[in-house]
């Protein structure tokens, strides 16, 4: 297991957003699982964590499509402004961005640190709002502004929230541009 792309150039999981070089959208959403080993069978999942469990009529996991928010760079950033660390403490921590599963061209699946997730359950939505202003100051041209920044945290503490309360972690389903299908 190690790390997918630590650059700019990483791409996230579960929203389509554009490329700010002005690529194709990638797709990005996280989820959460009570075990890695769970976790890394949405990789070979069409639709990743949303995709219908059989017979049931819901999805697999309980998911949050996040725009922007890729869980290397962006979700470093966005973590260290919510903790307080520096960005290299943040994604030095042994469960950012580690990748548990999926083939070279992807789709994967990655974890997202204890660290950041106990922190975005225990923030309030005032608190979201804040790091969304500072994280959207601080993103290049093409980026979220903070008020869709804030909804999208807002999502991600509820689902954290929601995901610690069941003992369980989150994760984040990443997929390229070039996987990306229409359906999607």
């Amino acid at each position: 297991m190690g790390h997918v792309g630590r650059s700019t150039e990483a791409r996230g999981a579960g929203a389509r957003r554009e490329d700010p070089a002005g690529g194709a959208p990638m797709v990005t959403e996280y989820f959460a699982a009570p075990t890695d080993a769970l976790a890394a069978t949405v990789a070979h999942q069409v639709n990743g964590p949303s995709s219908w469990a059989r017979g049931s009529g819901e999805a697999l996991f309980d998911s949050v499509r996040a725009p922007t928010i890729d869980p290397f760079v962006t979700l470093g950033v966005l973590g260290g402004l919510l903790c307080a660390r520096p960005y290299g403490e943040v994604t030095a921590h042994p469960r950012h961005g580690t990748l548990l599963s999926g083939g070279s061209d992807g789709p994967w699946v990655v974890t997202v640190s204890d660290v950041v997730t106990a922190e975005l359950a225990a923030a309030t939505p005032v608190r979201l709002g804040d790091v969304a202003r500072s994280g959207a100051r601080s993103s290049g041209p093409g980026q979220i502004g903070a008020e869709p920044l804030a909804d999208v945290l807002c999502r991600l503490g509820e689902l954290a929230g929601r995901a610690l309360a069941v003992r369980h972690a989150l994760y984040c389903w990443v997929l390229l541009p070039d996987d990306v299908s229409p359906a999607v």
